[in-house]
């Protein structure tokens, strides 16, 4: 777990990838969903609306954590997790007409009135690969390097 970003894995955020988005819910269980998103280098925003069940447990726990998969290799997956630091009115459904965009759609919004923005400072990143961590790929190698080659 690292506080920056890896280079390696920006290009997952930089992506129109789906991340499956974790929440807290009232009792304490996890709550998850696959989102769209946007990365602005250093903040991801999602949309919602203000009438789900995602949108009040964001507003009682603003702690969530979110998983991106490379589609082209699935052991290569980036966990970030953060803080929520605002969710506003997406006045006229502008933010969820640019996420269409991205993500290569086009279709009228029918809950515009009551569509958010929803911004996650991130903290924490785990990046995976091969599905090791970085510090697990850094330990296998050590061991490797220190065993003796078969003659």
């Amino acid at each position: 777990m690292t506080a920056a970003l890896p280079t390696s894995h920006q290009d997952l955020l930089e992506r129109p990838l789906f991340a499956h988005l974790a929440t807290v819910r009232p009792d304490g269980s996890p709550q998850s969903s696959a989102m769209w998103f946007a990365w602005d280098g250093s903040r991801v925003r999602f949309t919602h609306t203000s009438a789900r069940q995602k949108y009040r447990n964001l507003l009682a726990e603003g702690r969530v954590a979110f998983h991106v998969q490379d589609p082209e290799n699935p052991y290569r997956t980036l966990e970030v997790r953060g803080r929520v630091e605002s969710m506003d009115p997406d006045k006229d459904a502008a933010f969820y007409s640019e996420l269409q965009h991205r993500y290569g759609l086009d279709f009228p919004v029918f809950d515009a009135a009551v569509r958010v923005v929803i911004v996650v400072k991130p903290e924490n990143y785990v990046a995976v690969d091969g599905g090791l961590t970085e510090s697990e790929t850094v330990a296998l190698t050590k061991l490797l390097e220190g065993q003796k080659a078969p003659e």
